[in-house]
């Protein structure tokens, strides 16, 4: 999108996106602006090829056939790259984040350069085989990422202080974005998922580790991964790596659930093996996601009590502990509400790591539209 377009321009750019096409009359109605503000806002869009009008549609009364107003989401392609410790997840997305294509690759090693060099093949890869020029790409990592540039610290890959952009951007041609990974996945749902239709909702994921987004009045507030993957949950609890007793990180991740239950029966456990025991109700395992879930319901609690935000969402790549633990998490978001717990229910959106290379993508999307 052109950078000089004012800022209710692309207001008006970033509603049609989200929300799909509209005619003018719906726009000025949702958007509180006048026909002639609209009329205003919108030429330059159209102009610029921003937004495009596509068939007539008939509307209410005795008026005339309008056109709705709709982004050519086919137009531009965009590539989302996930890191894990053992594998790089990768997409070529649209406009909307709609996955076109994706790659799976075994990292190499946690080496920097190995890293750095193995993305780059990746994009190029995808870029070769989608034939389209690649608008911008966006590179998400678990930890705390500084300034869009810096792996601050990332305990998943044993980084710490990387300037992981600019090296990259050396490598891949294309306008290059670094986040943190919930920071994409709450992206993702802001403008392409259950957020879309809220001003204020919250994210918690819960997997390898624990993160946390935040939308308040339809902006990404910055958060923090460390504080609310270590908050206290029962000071008599296990130990978490960084020796705080009884932290969220201590309950919920995948590491914490699979190390309780394989010393309870002596022999390596799963993760997908200790919920899978605790539906056939052995009582090691019950135990365990019992707790998990009492952990995850308190967290949600705390979120909406410190926040204010209801609208909790649950998501991850370990969210089907919110399933198998459904009646202990609820019982948990009660427990210290004295009466004042929301009625809304939190959000359980199952996921895989291919939905954290499309939250990748939105925070390239994001950054260039507008």
């Amino acid at each position: 999108m052109p950078s000089d377009l004012p800022a209710a321009a692309q207001a008006v750019a970033v509603e049609v996106l989200v929300h799909g096409a509209q005619s003018r009359a719906q726009l000025a109605k949702r958007m509180g602006l006048s026909p002639a503000t609209l009329t205003r806002l919108v030429k330059p869009l159209v102009e610029t090829g921003v937004l495009a009008e596509s068939g007539a549609v008939r509307t209410p009364g005795r008026g005339r056939s309008s056109l709705p107003l709709d982004v050519v989401a086919d137009s531009r392609r965009f590539i989302g790259v996930k890191l894990t410790t053992e594998s790089i997840y990768a997409v070529v997305t649209d406009l909307r984040a709609e996955v076109l294509d994706s790659l799976t690759l075994a990292e190499p090693s946690l080496d920097v350069a190995d890293v750095v060099a193995a993305v780059a093949g990746v994009v190029a890869r995808l870029e070769s085989d989608t034939g389209r020029a690649v608008q911008a790409v966006g590179v998400t990592v678990g930890g705390r990422v500084d300034k869009g540039e810096t792996v601050a610290d990332s305990p998943f890959l044993n980084w710490h202080e990387i300037p992981f952009r600019t090296l990259l951007a050396r490598e891949v041609q294309a306008p290059l974005f670094l986040a943190n990974d919930v920071v994409g996945l709450t992206k993702l749902e802001q403008w392409f998922g259950y957020g879309r239709t809220y001003a204020d909702f919250a994210l918690l994921t819960v997997g390898a580790g624990v993160g946390y987004g935040l939308v308040v009045d339809h902006r990404v507030v910055p958060t923090f991964v460390s504080p609310i993957g270590h908050l206290p949950i029962d000071p008599h609890g296990p130990l978490c790596a960084w020796g705080h007793r009884g932290c969220l990180t201590a309950y919920v991740t995948s590491g914490a659930m699979t190390a309780a239950l394989s010393q309870a029966h002596a022999r390596p456990v799963s993760y997908a093996e200790v919920l899978q025991l605790a539906e056939d109700g052995d009582p090691a395992a019950v135990r365990v996601v019992s707790e998990a879930a009492r952990a995850l319901g308190r967290a949600a609690a705390m979120v909406t009590s410190l926040t204010g935000v209801e609208r909790i969402v649950l998501s991850g790549e370990g969210v089907r502990l919110a399933e198998v633990g459904r009646e202990t998490l609820g019982v948990a978001r009660r427990e210290y509400a004295a009466g004042r717990t929301s009625t809304i229910e939190p959000v359980v959106r199952p996921m895989d790591f291919t939905e954290w290379a499309r939250g990748a993508a939105v925070t390239a999307i994001q950054a260039v539209f507008p």
